[in-house]
């Protein structure tokens, strides 16, 4: 038996499910044809008439229906399709007007994070005295004299360990990059 939209929305605004389940049920489909004469895409339209019966349920202790109820539900949704149309262009407009530098310049920042935490993951990997000579070298700035009288080594062993440093830390970044 089906019930009269009328009993529906007076269920509905009882609290019951089952009444906004027929609700939606019968008029869902009918509602997604006639957003989607407006919005001219399916997945869009879905979305809108989804929302919009959503935020009926959410509502549904304010709803004051005076007209018919599918007059009620068109013109809903209608106007739900256009506030999407006016949040759709505005969105459009607001990644139109991102200049072309700033896309690249976040391309270059997010290359950047990638590279920095590869390298640091490689230094991670380097033995713990190459790691502490490496450090010494490229972050603290310090000459290989200055690293060899910290370490109480020769500048011979410490030029050999840097080398041999930036052959591995070169090796491990070709491996990630590879990735």
């Amino acid at each position: 038996m089906e019930l009269a939209d009328e009993i529906l929305i007076a269920g509905i605004k009882r609290d019951d499910y089952t009444s906004y389940n027929q609700l939606f049920v019968r008029y869902y489909p009918r509602l997604c044809a006639f957003v989607f004469q407006i919005v001219k895409n399916e997945s869009a339209s879905e979305d809108v008439v989804q929302e919009f019966f959503i935020r009926l349920w959410i509502n549904r202790q304010k709803l004051e229906v005076r007209e018919s109820i599918s007059g009620y539900l068109y013109r809903s949704s209608k106007n739900a399709a256009l506030n999407y149309l006016r949040a759709e262009t505005a969105r459009k407009k607001s990644i139109q007007n991102i200049p072309f530098q700033e896309w690249q310049s976040n391309e270059n920042a997010i290359e950047q994070i990638e590279f920095s935490a590869a390298l640091y993951e490689c230094i991670g990997q380097l033995p713990e005295r190459s790691r502490e000579v490496f450090k010494m070298s490229r972050f603290d700035g310090l000459r290989q004299q200055e690293i060899a009288d910290a370490m109480g080594t020769s500048v011979k062993t410490i030029k050999n360990q840097i080398w041999k440093s930036l052959q591995y830390l070169k090796a491990c970044l070709e491996v990630k990059e590879a990735f």
